[in-house]
């Protein structure tokens, strides 16, 4: 009987020792974090003026695109209509020496500009006509 006692108690004692050895294989050691590492934000950049064009007609401007001509006023301002459908900030100008009721889709004070929006404008099938009016003032 006691040889019993003595086999249970030591399968006991195996078990306890098995059970020790997988808690101490599962722990990790841990460096202390004896450092702080601080980052620097970078200082935003100044933001760069933004130089706005202003897609329509502006009767003080120099520089106007015209599309069309018309004597008539009634026609000139039907079309300016259906230009401002599609999306145009057209307006009707009138050279005071000609006579001529203008449909312009954009002005400029700058001849450059005026002349780059041009070669844009003439590649629209509608617009393969349009010219650059200079009125000096």
């Amino acid at each position: 009987m006691k040889s019993k006692y003595l086999l249970i108690l030591f399968v006991v004692a195996l078990a306890a020792c098995k059970s020790k050895e997988s808690k101490e294989e599962l722990q990790v050691e841990v460096a202390p974090q004896d450092t702080v590492q601080q980052v620097v934000m970078p200082e935003p950049k100044p933001e760069e003026p933004t130089v706005e064009i202003d897609m329509g007609v502006n009767l003080d401007d120099k520089f106007f695109l015209v599309v069309d001509s018309y004597t008539v006023k009634e026609f000139a301002e039907s079309w300016n209509k259906k230009y401002q459908k599609m999306g145009y900030n057209s307006a009707v100008i009138m050279r005071n020496e000609d006579g001529y009721y203008r449909v312009a889709v954009q002005s400029f004070n700058d001849f450059e500009m005026a002349k780059n929006a041009l070669d844009v404008l003439r590649q629209e099938e509608d617009f393969s006509n349009a010219w650059v009016m200079v009125i000096d003032k």
